[in-house]
């Protein structure tokens, strides 16, 4: 793709899949908008942009796409994106009794339906276009229930797939494609806040998941420790962008690849097992 036919739109862009999406996406010459969710996390988006020399290209916008009304609000004092990224998420740590309603809830607006509301937005000007790009950040939990404690997280990646799936065909018609990235485990600041999210589980956790917690806490510092950074994802993410006949998923990681790859052969009764003891689950 020569020519930039429309600035582009990635959502949690301070760090992460998010921030290295951004940088790359201004470094190849397209304008970008990153959405945070304060203004200190937007000074992290420019000073990185600044030290990439691509400060020009990168702007910042203070917007939590958690509340759905106001991204709806601010939509049209934004430009006509060619491309939206929608990669803001995370995970309501828990065991699916210990998480509140109000609490997955919030994951499900976050990591859900703030994608379809940001898609719905910028539809109108890719329609009138005639072309545009949507690609929806999932996961390989998005694919394969394989992270006990993780119960909200995962809904909300088959949501998303199932959701990404059914846009896909629906707006076909209008020249704009809809593409899935499921990345593995990568570097990002999930893993320290599984950390801290399943320490403070555990300190106030009765016998039954006490265990579970804290091998969770000791896995992610693991994986936290040798997990690759976030860079080959942004450039899968541009590339879903770019390319003129994009994938409708790309998965990106070993991990994600053989994941993948065994899960459909493997028998539930083996994997739920395996996975509870690696997990200590009893």
């Amino acid at each position: 793709m020569s020519e930039r036919p429309g600035p582009v739109l990635v959502t949690g862009a301070n760090s992460g899949f998010g921030l290295a999406a951004v940088l790359r996406f201004a470094g190849r010459g397209w304008p970008t908008w990153g959405t945070v969710r304060s203004k200190a996390k937007a000074k992290v988006l420019t000073d990185a942009a600044k030290a990439k020399g691509v400060a020009d290209l990168v702007h910042p916008l203070v917007l939590d796409v958690g509340d759905h009304d106001a991204v709806v609000r601010a939509w049209p004092t934004l430009p006509a994106f060619y491309a939206v990224v929608n990669n803001a998420g995370y995970s309501a740590l828990g065991a699916v009794e210990d998480v509140s309603a109000a609490e997955a809830m919030r994951n499900l607006g976050v990591n859900l339906v703030a994608p379809a509301v940001v898609s719905a937005c910028a539809l109108p000007a890719m329609r009138e276009r005639g072309s545009g790009r949507i690609v929806m950040i999932s996961s390989i939990a998005g694919r394969a229930a394989v992270l006990p404690l993780n119960g909200w997280y995962h809904a909300s990646k088959f949501g998303l797939e199932a959701l990404s799936d059914v846009l896909r065909m629906e707006v076909a018609q209008f020249g704009v494609k809809v593409v899935v990235v499921e990345p593995g485990f990568f570097k990002t600041e999930i893993e320290s806040k599984a950390r801290a999210d399943a320490q403070e589980r555990e300190s106030v956790a009765d016998g039954h998941y006490r265990n579970a917690y804290h091998r969770l806490e000791t896995m992610a510092g693991v994986i936290g420790s040798v997990a690759p950074p976030p860079d080959l994802v942004a450039r899968t993410i541009v590339t879903a962008v770019e390319s003129q006949r994009p994938l409708k998923r790309y998965l990106v990681g070993a991990d994600a690849l053989a994941i993948a790859a065994a899960n459909p052969l493997l028998p539930r009764a083996l994997t739920d097992a395996l996975l509870r003891r690696l997990a200590d689950l009893g």
